[in-house]
């Protein structure tokens, strides 16, 4: 029945069973009531899912366009492969592979749309970063090319060739060479196999399968610099550095080093040349050419040729394993394991470069242990190489060029055209060697600048003794010439005293100042050289003999701001705090100076007061270009007025008195000597004798030229040390030899007095200084300005104390001295002070008194004294000097002569005689 009725056409419905049909299918279509018409088919699942496959199906077309990218893709890599080669290639496919791979994996996962969209949006943002990554390394490259063409074209031929830098004296003669004398070309077939094996197996192991970049060691060394492994090592291959050598300098001969953009910008300056230049024109044979003969070796050398002959007295083809490790060492740091200065460095260096290549596999194991074994000196030559005689000039030549052209003559082939004066240099160079002078020992050092004192051009060096080996700018070198810095001592007396008084104060020669007892402001005492005073002297007097109380009276007078802008004038830096300078400068105690520095500042005497800076170099000229850079007013030139010409004849002048040790100072020579001391606590640590001096200065000057010169020890002790009088002898006599030598013109001309100046006759003492008359009986010729000449004439001198005698007393051990009193001068004004005497003993200055007598205690009484009548502020009239000898008495013979016994016994007291007259019995008078 079931059966039948299944089979059957379903019967009418009711209408409750209608009206709850309707009601359902009204419920079931709620949900379409929501959704539009339009979008009625989505609802069926089946159907959503069969259009979701078809919409990521590929069609024919997207696969065309993914073969076309796909292969514009290996173009590129291709191209990045043939330009750049295979390390970039890979990275350029490697990160090529990373994006497509990224972009599957997010294509094929099934996330949710949220997801998806942030997803995508970090994929964007990678690929723009990677573009803008690709363009900037573009822009970055293109700026490297840009760097790197020029270079190549200008220094291509440097890598092949050597030429030197030539060095021209005045006269434009050849008088040396600079970089092909010290290197010699090697071709590779001519090199050892173990010397190019141990510099492939220590500076680039790759070298022969690289392209001149080695991505596994640039990466290596990157990641060990960032971790702060020291030892990681570099990233240049030889090609990489055969670039550096040669392209990457600047002008001043230095490489641009660190992680900044000129470093980086070098680094890859390096890289571009390696890879595009050098490794695409040439072999690898000539790239080893290049390295090994282009490479700095320590000393004045270049190229391993050189090196094998200096170092160990071989054609570098001779060179055994452990030579060739010692120089394929040296690559690193050549001075530091140059093996004849340092053999233990360079011992621990060869031992490293055989270790790595035992590990490349160039040799054995008992190989290593054999030529590690041979101790370094034995293997070492005795040098050949010797310290050009004009080796002192050639550095200063080298430091100017650098310091003004900035370029570097040992690295770029130049024409230089110099001041140096041979003749002048030989004399110089005879008393340096020892020919014309005998030196006081092998260890005692002296600086000599000889310079042309109306131009400023440098004539001479002498930069220091024994000084062998010395041959290179390449090393830390000492010039005694130009390179120290030691306190001028009294030198420096015309610079900040005497010249600044007589340019701003209108000082003249004459100037009186009173040597005696005083301080600086500060309270310190401060004493001359012979702890004596001389009373009061002339400025003349006070120059020449260097007398520094009067030195130091003098500064105090300047305006401290003249005394500054004097000295800058003449180039030398003093120390200036607050604006002002110390005190000690007026004795020469500040931080000090060279002899060059005080040849420039000497020669404005010379030549009437303006200031040239020293230079050696006339013109540079390159010899790849022919360009041309000159010494001219407008780029290296300092020139300036530094004083007037009254006050640098009027200090000539002076100088021209300064008697030297030994036979006084030649004709037509100013000069002024010089010397510093050591502090207590340095003699006493030192163990220093108590007239150990530290520096000894000479510096003078004739119409033409000006010859400064510094006598010393680097490090005194108490064997080798200068000592007062000894060492000042000495140094006259060695500053005279240099004179006779020819540092010196032969025939010196006379200074040329300038119409600025006059000489008049002042008599002695008058302060202010008064005209000389003829009955003026003391007359000195002082010099003066023109507009400052004294307009009063002098008036009578004293008369000369009579009745002068003196004794002494052995047992209060005490000189007494008597006079008779003189008349005070008629014409006698309040300025000038009491009427009294000046009492000297053996020429030196006892005291003032206004007493007729003086008396004083001494063990050595028997001497010379004399007594002049003089007032106390003023000594223009004073009389001339009394004398008395006072001699040690002679016992007689004992007789029986009451008479003499009488005699004997009333002179019981008295150990001395009288001359010419007899004493008188004053009462026993005290030192006021």
């Amino acid at each position: 029945m079931q059966k039948e009725v299944k089979g059957k056409k379903k019967p009418a419905t009711t209408s409750s069973t209608k009206k709850t049909k309707t009601k359902f299918k009204i419920k079931k279509r709620l949900p379409e009531k929501r959704t539009s018409v339009n979008n009625k088919k989505n609802s069926e699942p089946k159907i959503i899912k069969k259009r979701v496959i078809q919409k990521h199906k590929p069609t024919k077309q997207d696969i065309r366009m993914r073969l076309i990218s796909l292969g514009v893709l290996l173009v590129a890599i291709a191209v990045v492969y043939v330009v750049l080669g295979i390390e970039f290639a890979a990275i350029a496919a490697v990160g090529s592979a990373l994006i497509i791979g990224l972009g599957l994996l997010i294509r094929k996962g099934k996330t949710s749309a949220k997801r998806r969209k942030i997803i995508n949006a970090l994929v964007i943002l990678c690929l723009t970063l990677g573009i803008l990554a690709v363009i900037a390394f573009a822009a970055f490259f293109m700026y490297i090319k840009s760097i790197a063409d020029p270079q190549f074209t200008q220094k291509e031929k440097d890598i092949k060739t050597a030429e030197s830098t030539i060095l021209y004296d005045k006269d434009g003669q050849i008088f040396k060479k600079l970089g092909t004398e010290q290197r010699t070309n090697v071709k590779y077939n001519d090199l050892p196999d173990v010397l190019v094996d141990a510099i492939i197996a220590t500076e680039d192991s790759r070298f022969f399968q690289h392209n001149g970049f080695d991505l596994p060691r640039f990466v290596k060394a990157a990641i060990g610099q960032v971790m702060g492994n020291s030892d990681a090592g570099g990233a240049s291959t030889l090609t990489m550095q055969v670039a550096k050598n040669t392209f990457s300098r600047d002008e001043d001969g230095d490489i641009a080093r660190g992680m900044n953009l000129e470093g980086l910008a070098r680094k890859f300056t390096d890289i571009y040349i390696a890879i595009f230049k050098l490794e695409n024109k040439y072999s690898k044979e000539e790239i080893i050419e290049f390295y090994v003969n282009n490479h700095f070796l320590g000393g004045n050398i270049y190229g391993v040729a050189e090196a094998s002959e200096a170092y160990f007295g071989k054609p570098v083809s001779e060179l055994n394993l452990s030579e060739a490790a010692i120089i394929a060492g040296m690559f690193k740091s050549p001075n530091y394991y140059r093996p004849t200065v340092n053999p233990d460095n360079a011992a621990n260096r060869r031992n490293t470069v055989l270790n790595l290549m035992v590990r490349h596999g160039y040799i054995t194991s008992e190989e290593r242990a054999i030529a590690a074994s041979i101790p370094v000196e034995t293997l070492t030559a005795t040098s050949t190489q010797s310290t050009d005689i004009y080796q002192g000039y050639i550095d200063t030549v080298v430091a100017e060029v650098q310091d003004k052209y900035k370029v570097n003559p040992y690295k770029t082939s130049l024409k230089v055209y110099t001041n140096l004066d041979r003749s002048k240099q030989n004399g110089v160079n005879a008393v340096f060697n020892g020919e014309s002078y005998r030196w006081v020992d092998d260890y005692v050092q002296c600086g000599v600048a000889v310079v042309d004192s109306q131009t400023g051009a440098i004539l001479a060096i002498g930069n220091g003794r024994n000084i062998n080996g010395r041959t290179s700018t390449s090393e830390l070198i000492q010039n005694y010439a130009t390179d120290i810095e030691r306190q001028p001592g009294s030198t420096a007396k015309p610079i900040f005293d005497y010249g600044p008084g007589i340019e701003y104060n209108n000082w003249s020669t004459y100037t009186l100042f009173t040597d005696g007892p005083y301080t600086y402001s500060n309270g310190r005492s401060i004493k001359n050289w012979d702890n004596g005073y001389f009373g009061t002297i002339t400025l003349r007097t006070a120059l020449y003999t260097s007398r520094n109380i009067p030195a130091l009276k003098a500064f105090q007078q300047v305006d401290n701001k003249k005394i500054i802008e004097f000295a800058t004038n003449l180039g030398i830096e003093p120390e200036i705090s607050g604006g002002k300078i110390h005190e000690a400068h007026s004795i020469g105690a500040f931080t000090g100076v060279s002899p060059l520095d005080m040849a420039a500042a000497y020669a404005a005497f010379s030549n009437g007061g303006y200031y040239n800076e020293p230079f050696s170099v006339n013109k540079i000229i390159f010899r790849s270009t022919g360009e041309e850079m000159e010494r001219t007013d407008e780029n290296y030139v300092i020139h300036r007025k530094a004083m007037s010409e009254a006050t640098a004849y009027m200090i000539a002048d002076i100088l021209q008195d300064t008697v030297l040790n030994g036979g006084g100072t030649p004709k037509n020579v100013a000069v002024k000597t010089g010397t510093t001391n050591f502090d207590a606590e340095y003699m006493k640590k030192k163990g220093l004798p108590g007239d150990a001096i530290r520096d000894s200065w000479a510096v003078g000057f004739t119409t033409k030229t000006v010859m400064a010169m510094w006598y010393g020890y680097d490090y005194a002790d108490p064997q080798h040390c200068l000592r007062n009088l000894p060492s000042s002898i000495e140094k006259d006599k060695l500053y005279k030899q240099l004179i006779y030598s020819g540092a010196f013109e032969a025939n010196r001309e006379p200074f040329k007095r300038p119409s600025s100046v006059v000489e008049i006759g002042v008599a002695v003492g008058s302060d202010p200084p008064k005209l000389a008359t003829a009955a003026t009986q003391n007359v000195v010729y002082e010099l003066f300005k023109k507009d400052y000449v004294p307009t009063e004439y002098d008036e009578a001198p004293l008369a000369t104390p009579s009745n002068f005698t003196g004794k002494y007393n052995a047992l209060t051990k005490r000189v007494t001295l008597s006079w008779d009193a003189v008349a005070a001068s008629p014409n006698a004004k309040d300025s000038y002070g009491k009427l009294g005497y000046n009492v000297y003993k053996n020429g030196v200055l006892l005291d003032w008194t206004d007493k007729t007598y003086y008396s004083f205690e001494t063990t050595s009484p028997y001497d010379t004294y004399k007594v002049i009548a003089t007032y106390k502020s003023y000594s223009g009239i004073q009389s001339d000097p009394a004398k008395f000898k006072l001699e040690e008495k002679v016992e007689k013979p004992e007789d029986d002569d009451d008479e003499n016994d009488d005699n004997k016994e009333d002179n019981s007291s008295d150990s001395g005689t009288t001359t010419p007259t007899t004493p008188t019995n004053p009462t026993t008078p005290t030192n006021p």
